[in-house]
């Protein structure tokens, strides 16, 4: 009998556990992508980036006219070869709501990072992580090979850096190297920064300047558009590679889903033989954006090259 009230007790009680249980709410399942913010598809914040601003092919920023006019406030959307697999990796995670934000410098650009205006950084170089508020990704996605660019009637050919040695180099600002340039050239030799590849290329042409230092694909996008790469001679000695990362910003309320987004990126971007092939098509790309435009006018320097003054050079 005192066995039979035993059994009958525990029974009860298992009976009365699993009713609770059955009646108790299943606990909510995390999910690893953004779902109430970062982008997400209902009611969640912009997810926010920002990159090279007028830097084709890797990136480029272009302002909305129809937004302008309608409304006078700013709109941008960026373009380059970068930006295929950021925007699709960025689906894969549930990110629908992106907000690109261009800014005219990389500092303006790291300082929106470091202050968490912005979440996501698609064109960083290296800086300290404890002063620049960025969660780099790891490995760089991509490393930028440097060359020296010279006229091909006084072509600068080097096997190092060194051997430029009294010579007189040009840099664009837009290309952000001239702090990892200019502490390994020679102290006799003179480097000018400028603004946009116009100016970079009229100072090279004209014989104001015997060399630039620059990536091969940016001086092909903009040596086409210009029509002058027929005039150019492209060092083949990799002067400097420039790795490129992703980064995060430590302010940012997105910055859980580094892990899930690099991985994501990642898979898109490991076969080096298409990030090639969407290099050449951006650079592509680029130079149709500027068909019909006349080519660069300069002052061929006096070393017996023929054109400039609006003639054109030839792609």
């Amino acid at each position: 009998m005192k066995k039979t009230r035993i059994f009958l007790t525990i029974l009860a009680a298992a009976l009365f556990a699993a009713q609770t249980a059955a009646a108790a709410p299943a606990a909510k399942k995390r999910s690893p992508y953004p779902v109430d913010d970062c982008g997400a598809s209902n009611n969640g914040q912009d997810f926010r980036i920002a990159g090279f601003k007028d830097y084709p092919p890797f990136s480029w920023a272009e302002l909305d006219q129809t937004f302008l006019r309608d409304t006078g406030g700013e709109r941008y959307a960026y373009h380059g070869f970068v930006l295929d697999p950021l925007k699709q990796a960025l689906k894969d995670i549930n990110v629908i709501h992106v907000k690109e934000l261009a800014f005219d410098t990389f500092n303006d650009a790291q300082r929106s990072v470091l202050h968490g205006k912005v979440d996501l950084l698609f064109s960083s170089y290296y800086v300290d992580e404890g002063k620049s508020g960025q969660d780099y990704i790891y490995p760089a996605y991509f490393g930028n090979p440097f060359i020296a660019v010279s006229r091909k009637t006084k072509p600068v050919d080097v096997q190092d850096i060194s051997e430029l040695k009294g010579l007189k180099g040009v840099v664009r600002r837009e290309e952000e190297v001239e702090p990892l340039i200019r502490g390994l050239l020679p102290t006799d030799t003179k480097l000018v920064v400028v603004d946009g590849p116009q100016d970079a290329f009229k100072m090279l042409l004209s014989g104001d300047a015997d060399f630039m230092i620059t990536s091969p694909y940016a001086a092909d996008a903009e040596a086409k558009r210009f029509q002058v790469k027929d005039k150019l001679h492209f060092g083949k000695k990799v002067l400097r590679h420039i790795k490129y990362f992703m980064a995060f910003s430590k302010m940012s309320p997105c910055r859980p889903y580094k892990g899930v987004f690099a991985q994501k990126f990642n898979e898109r971007f490991k076969n080096k033989e298409e990030v090639e092939k969407l290099i050449h098509k951006y650079i592509d790309i680029w130079v149709e954006r500027h068909a019909g435009e006349p080519p660069l006018e300069y002052t061929p320097a006096a070393d017996g090259q023929a054109g400039g003054q609006g003639q054109t050079g030839g792609q």
